[in-house]
Parts: C-alpha cells; structure tokens; sequence
C-alpha cells in the first residue's frame, strides 16, 4: 500500500523501514513504557532498533526505536497510544 501526499508524491511504500522518535521528561519508566507500547503494535523490540539520548542537562530523553510499519493504521493507532502516554512530551 502506497501513502501519497497531497502533491501526488509518494510519502510510504508498506512495508517499510520506519522511525519513531519519542520525547520526555527523563524517568526511570520513560523507555519502559514507550517501549511496551510500541511492542504492542509491532511485536517484541530488540535493543539494536533502540537508541536513546540524554539532553544536554539530562533533564529530558529522546528515543528513537526503529520499527518495520506495516500500514497507515498501525502507525496512527501507535501515534495515538504514545501521545496519550503521560511521561511522552511530544512524538515525531
């Protein structure tokens, strides 16, 4: 399945090699959750497909987790779940 933009360009060709990156406050059950909620629309995660990195002051954590994105709704319903993650401040 193709996602095409509103310029008729091709933005997804499914399946495919996907990104997501994850911002938060640093927490000792940030990783934890992101984690378990991706895996529950991806399946089990690996510790290759997870990279993180502390701000420069160690106040907030990027995570960046690397997936295999199956279709449009996978990713909506997966952006959807991790936006309503209290500890998530924002998801690209």
């Amino acid at each position: 399945m193709n996602i095409i933009n509103g310029g008729g360009e091709e933005i997804f060709d499914f399946p495919c090699d996907y990104s997501i990156k994850v911002f938060g406050k640093t927490n000792g059950d940030l990783e934890r959750q992101v984690c378990q909620i991706i895996s529950g629309h991806c399946g089990k995660l690996s510790s290759e497909q997870i990279a993180t990195k502390l701000s420069s002051k160690g106040t907030y954590t990027a995570i960046t987790i690397k997936i295999i994105a199956e279709n449009r709704s996978q990713l909506e319903a997966l952006n959807s779940d991790l936006q309503n993650c209290k500890l998530v401040a924002y998801v690209l």
